[in-house]
């Protein structure tokens, strides 16, 4: 019993910030998920020229993600990936509790491993085959790249690289955003590879 009042007061709560988001244009996932739970046993990361199961820290909550959709033909892409890397890095040093996951949209798992290991990402993957079977990342995606989704741990979309599923406003301004939920506004300055239009339309995989 007690447990099913919780889980209708989560719907409810969800349901309600879902409605304020929608207001500002957010695209919205259609229901609660515990995105670390959801990601458990389909991240990877590159070690020794390979892709390797990745685990998030099971003794820490994480308490936002930000979902990067990005892939290594996109010249859009190219130039934002060094300037999220930095911000990355700087985040993590100051302490910010947080995760970025890169979704591929990369034509193949090789081309996938190509720009991780050319880019040298420190941060994990989605593996290449498991976005079928996760609604939240496809609901989650934008129509093109770069573009970037910040989540907290329950799925509720904070900021997007998309208004209205179709307006497309670049990865500075989501991840100024982002940079404030986790704490670190002052790691942002101008232009971090700003993008003025998606490179490419794109459907989710």
């Amino acid at each position: 019993m007690k447990t099913g009042f919780l889980s209708l007061v989560t719907l409810a709560l969800f349901a309600g910030m879902t409605a304020a988001q929608n207001e500002i244009g957010l695209p919205q996932l259609t229901r609660p998920v515990i995105v670390a739970k959801s990601l458990a046993g389909k991240l990877v990361k590159i070690k020794d020229g390979e892709l390797v199961p990745h685990a998030l820290d099971p003794e820490k909550a994480i308490d936002h993600f930000l979902l990067y959709f990005s892939a290594g033909w996109s010249p859009g892409c190219k130039k934002f990936t060094p300037a999220l890397i930095k911000f990355y890095r700087d985040a993590k040093a100051a302490g910010a509790n947080f995760e970025i996951v890169f979704v591929s949209r990369d034509d193949s798992e090789e081309e996938m491993l190509q720009y991780i290991g050319d880019q040298k990402m420190p941060w994990p993957a989605l593996r290449f085959d498991a976005l079928n079977g996760l609604d939240f990342v496809k609901q989650a995606a934008g129509r093109g790249i770069p573009c970037l989704a910040a989540l907290d741990s329950r799925g509720l979309i904070l900021a997007h690289s998309y208004k209205q599923r179709k307006n497309y406003i670049g990865v500075e301004t989501p991840l100024m955003e982002f940079a404030r939920l986790i704490g670190v506004p002052e790691l942002m300055t101008p232009d971090p590879g700003k993008t003025k239009a998606p490179d490419k339309e794109l459907q989710p995989k």
